[in-house]
């Protein structure tokens, strides 16, 4: 009975120490900085090319975005605590070109990075919304590198034509290649504008992944040892 009471309580104490790998921010941006008078290219009228994380540490680069950039009003849906709907990464089609027109920013992107050492299953989150004539299509791809990308998801369109701010999810949990890592980018690509003015609007992006259950198995590890010395 002894022996059957010191595993059952080594087994809970165990539980509790793989409940507590719970999922930590590891970068959010609520763009609240972004200060631009009128839709410029990026690089321009007041539009970087980098915006650091608001929380945590990591970057957005502007650099592949093809169109132009404003920043529209904010939502507080998925901000960080404290956060304030004020800007959002407003990204827009740009002047269309010929006829029919081509809009430069379809096939565009934006990428994100941030490091996941330490981490695994990585969830990327944001606030999104858009404009009858914006972006309809998107796909995401992720390197560890910065250069050589793979495509992932491809079913998966997080753009909207909806003018309603709604919660757009990207799990990448399944992908083993970007845990642990040094350096992550998730490459953020939008497509189907159909006027120089159609966008879409990002808020709020958080990137949150688990710590390492290595962490989790020695505190299970240790409560263990505690029982059974207890038992002794």
């Amino acid at each position: 009975m002894k022996i059957k009471s010191s595993i059952f309580a080594a087994s809970a104490v165990f539980a509790i120490g793989l409940q507590s790998a719970e999922a930590v921010l590891v970068a959010a941006w609520n763009f609240n900085s972004l200060s631009i008078a009128n839709a410029s290219t990026v690089g321009s009228g007041g539009v970087p090319t980098s915006i650091a994380a608001s929380t945590g540490t990591g970057a957005v680069s502007l650099a592949g975005w093809a169109g132009t950039v404003d920043d529209f009003n904010g939502s507080t849906l998925n901000a960080v605590i404290g956060d304030l709907a004020e800007e959002s990464l407003s990204l827009i089609a740009g002047p269309g070109t010929g006829t029919p027109a081509i809009f430069p920013a379809n096939g565009s992107f934006i990428t994100i990075n941030f490091s996941t050492v330490g981490l695994h299953a990585v969830v990327a989150t944001f606030a999104t919304r858009g404009s009858s004539s914006g972006f309809n299509a998107s796909s995401w791809d992720y390197s560890t590198d910065g250069t050589t990308f793979t495509n992932f998801a491809a079913a998966l369109t997080t753009a909207t034509t909806s003018t309603t701010f709604a919660i757009a999810t990207v799990d990448f949990t399944s992908i083993t290649a970007i845990n642990n890592a040094t350096s992550v980018t998730l490459r953020y690509t939008l497509s189907g504008a159909t006027t120089s003015a159609g966008n879409n609007r990002i808020d709020n992006l958080q990137i949150n992944a688990i710590p390492e259950p290595s962490s989790a198995m020695l505190l299970g590890a240790m409560g263990i040892l505690g029982v059974l010395r207890r038992r002794r």
